[in-house]
This record gives structure tokens, C-alpha cells and sequence, in this order.
């Protein structure tokens, strides 16, 4: 299981450097991110001369394909169920949802923001890492060009499922809908033999919808404030 530690220990790494930069260097968030998952994917393409790397045990191989292929479900569920209860009961939660709505008052009401949101992002680092892992067993082989444009599919998952891009807003089990309303969606489109460049088109437009509906809801907000 050598294999899941360290793709855990570089997800939470990554996830530090992003957290660093962006409390540190006051970048914005989506320009530190992003230019981590470019980097991150520069440097897998130059680590394996941009050759797929296969040859894991099957001791690995369990989290993608145990139970008779439900392993990634069960994981998937686990870390929902663990995060619904941290978002929804702790201090952490709180603190968290807290930063996002408004900065400003977090931090007079003595939060450190800095810290704080180091270990978000550090957290989301390792989820990622597990993620990678997760996928990489399912299939068994490591390519760099795995999870291309997942990003989008984990923005309009989240969007859908009631999170507020301009933060503090958003519960956990709404994302599990939201990924799961998407997941549906896109079978549906590959059932129905839809071209995958549609498809593209079709996923971009739920996402603009998304955000719209997501803005209309928060200036409807702040009118009956």
C-alpha cells in the first residue's frame, strides 16, 4: 500500500503549497490552484517521459476494484459521511463556513484565517490525492492525463448541489446530490450515444446555468438583508 501513502502524502503537499501561496502571497485562490494542477501534471509527464506506469499489486488494486467494483462507492460515501459530520458539528465546520461568508468578521471574531485555511486546502489536497489513487486502482495504470477536466465535473457537481461559489454556503450532502444528479446526467448522455463533443457543450451550459442560478439566489440574499 506504499502506493496510496504517497499519492496521499503529494495530494496533501500540493494542497500545503496551494494554502501557503494563497495566504501568504494574497494571489487569488483559482490562480494558485490552477497553476498547481498545471505544474502537477508538467511534472508527472516529465517523472514518466510521459509513458503510462502499470505493475501494481493487487493489494493496491482493492481500492479501486474490491467488493466487486463497489470499493470506490464505499469510499466515496465514507469520506461524505465523515465530512457531513466535521462541516456540520465542528468548531472546523463552522470556522469554515464562517471564512467563506466573510472574511472580515471571522477574523475579528479571532479565527486565523492564514492557518486555517492551510489546513483546508491541505485537506482538499489530500481528498484529491485519494481521488488519484482511487482512479489510478480501478483501471491499473498511472498515466498523467488522468482526471483531465474533472475539475469542471467537481465544480458542477458542487454548484448543483447548492454550494455558493462566493463561499459559505453549501452543505455536503447537497454535493453528493449534486454528483450524483451530474453522474446520471452523463450516463444518460453516453446511454443515449450522444457525440462526446455534445456533451462538452452540454456540461459547460449546466455549469453556466448553475452559477447563474447560484448569483440570483445570493443577490436575492442580500435584497432581503
Amino acid at each position: 500500500m506504499v502506493p496510496l501513502f504517497v499519492g496521499l502524502a503529494i495530494g496533501a503537499t500540493a494542497g500545503f503549497v496551494n494554502g501557503w501561496l494563497i495566504t501568504k502571497t494574497k494571489i487569488p485562490p483559482f490562480i494558485a490552484t490552477l497553476g498547481m494542477m498545471v505544474s502537477a501534471r508538467g511534472i508527472a509527464r516529465w517523472y514518466t517521459d510521459g509513458s503510462p506506469v502499470s505493475g501494481f499489486t493487487e493489494s493496491f488494486a482493492v481500492i479501486g476494484n474490491g467488493l466487486d467494483r463497489w470499493m470506490p462507492v464505499v469510499i466515496f460515501l465514507v469520506v461524505a459521511l465523515i465530512f457531513h459530520v466535521v462541516m456540520r458539528y465542528t468548531r472546523f465546520g463552522k470556522f469554515t463556513y464562517a471564512i467563506g461568508a466573510n472574511p472580515q468578521a471571522a477574523r475579528v471574531s479571532g479565527i486565523n484565517i492564514e492557518n486555517h485555511l492551510i489546513k483546508v486546502y491541505v485537506i482538499a489536497g489530500l481528498l484529491a490525492g485519494l481521488a488519484a489513487m482511487v482512479a489510478i486502482a480501478r483501471i491499473k495504470t498511472a498515466q498523467s492525463g488522468i482526471g483531465m477536466m474533472y475539475e469542471l465535473d467537481a465544480i458542477a457537481a458542487a454548484v448543483i448541489g447548492g454550494v455558493s461559489l462566493s463561499g459559505g454556503r453549501g452543505k455536503i450532502v447537497g454535493t453528493v446530490i449534486g454528483a450524483l444528479i451530474l453522474g446520471v446526467v452523463l450516463s444518460g448522455f453516453t446511454f443515449l450515444k450522444i457525440d462526446a463533443y455534445y456533451q462538452d457543450i452540454i456540461k459547460g451550459a449546466i455549469i453556466v446555468i448553475a452559477v447563474i442560478i447560484d448569483q440570483q439566489r445570493q443577490n436575492k440574499l442580500r435584497k432581503s438583508r
